[in-house]
């Protein structure tokens, strides 16, 4: 089974307005509210592609109801740690073909329901993926703050693997514990490393350094330019996707390149194979509002093309 973890759901407010007026009244012309999380993401588009998961995490009040209401009517099972606060809610603008995003930090997570959800992750067993994704809520305890290490050490000692889409403070201590995928972006590996890219090919150095460092996969991706994936001792890259149709939607991108990934890895243990899913899953998530169905992601497999540029990792 694969169980996806969003320790701070939201839900996600899309606005769309011509242009922003700074001190004036704005008015919305389009809007739209959806279930928000890295992990949640993950579970919609494994759902899409029909592969079963158990989406899982702490919800709490309208918001946390809302997001469990969605994620039931879109046939994904869900078992939730119940907090007493309730969940974020953020904002992201579209305006003059930018984004603009505003982030809560979400609610105080309690010691005892950090328990919970410990407790609840003790199930899992050898077979069993676990995808941990987003930020960390404020603990109100101290100790809490290492969760996502704490959760790790539960995966591991089960003998399950696990990916990690977390934020960089967080990445390099997962990374040691051989994790079936990660999934920084340019940004991320400009931070961990302070690394000055200048080109693409600035970060071959660093996707085999998080290979020798412990990962079993690492793609590293860099908007609509493409990807690069580091496995074993080859590198590969997408190329840029063009079908025609417009780009209108990052937000949800790197989330979705998890699930094409993970989707055909659970049928076919081919990383190459998995990889060009992958980059198909994000470029359809790129080219619409929500999050694609199954037909959009099968249909952008044709553009996708993947190329080895490197022989061997030295």
């Amino acid at each position: 089974m694969i169980y996806t973890v969003t320790l701070n759901p939201s839900i996600d407010l899309y606005v769309g307005l011509e242009e922003i007026e700074l001190g004036e009244k704005n008015y919305v012309q389009s809007e739209r509210t959806l279930p928000g999380g890295k992990a949640i993401n993950v579970s919609r588009v494994l759902s899409s592609l029909g592969i079963p998961t158990i989406a899982t995490g702490f919800v709490g009040g309208f918001q946390g109801q809302f997001i469990k209401d969605w994620l039931h009517n879109e046939d994904i099972l869900i078992d939730f740690v119940e907090m007493d606060a309730v969940n974020r809610t953020n904002v992201t603008i579209f305006e003059n073909h930018r984004e603009t995003s505003i982030h809560f930090p979400g609610p105080n997570i309690s010691s005892d329901e950090v328990d919970e959800l410990l407790f609840y992750l003790s199930r899992v067993r050898e077979g069993d993926t676990i995808i941990f994704g987003g930020s960390v809520p404020p603990m109100q305890e101290n100790m809490d703050e290492d969760i996502y290490d704490r959760l790790l050490s539960v995966a591991k000692a089960n003998g399950a693997d696990f990916v990690a889409d977390v934020p960089s403070q967080y990445l390099l201590n997962m990374v040691k514990q051989e994790p079936l995928l990660i999934k920084p972006n340019g940004y991320d590996i400009a931070k961990i490393f302070d690394a000055n890219i200048k080109t693409k090919f600035d970060y071959i150095p660093y996707g085999k350094k998080l290979l020798e460092m412990g990962a079993k996969n690492v793609i590293i991706s860099y908007g609509a330019n493409g990807s690069m994936l580091f496995s074993k001792d080859k590198v590969y890259e997408s190329n840029e996707i063009n079908d025609g149709r417009e780009i209108i939607n990052t937000v949800a991108c790197r989330d979705a390149m998890i699930a094409g990934f993970l989707a055909n890895m659970a049928k076919d243990i081919d990383p190459v194979k998995a990889y060009k899913m992958a980059v198909a899953s994000a470029s359809a998530t790129a080219r619409v509002l929500d999050l694609p169905d199954r037909d959009l992601i099968i249909d952008m497999l044709d553009y996708v093309e993947i190329e080895e540029i490197e022989e061997k990792l030295s």
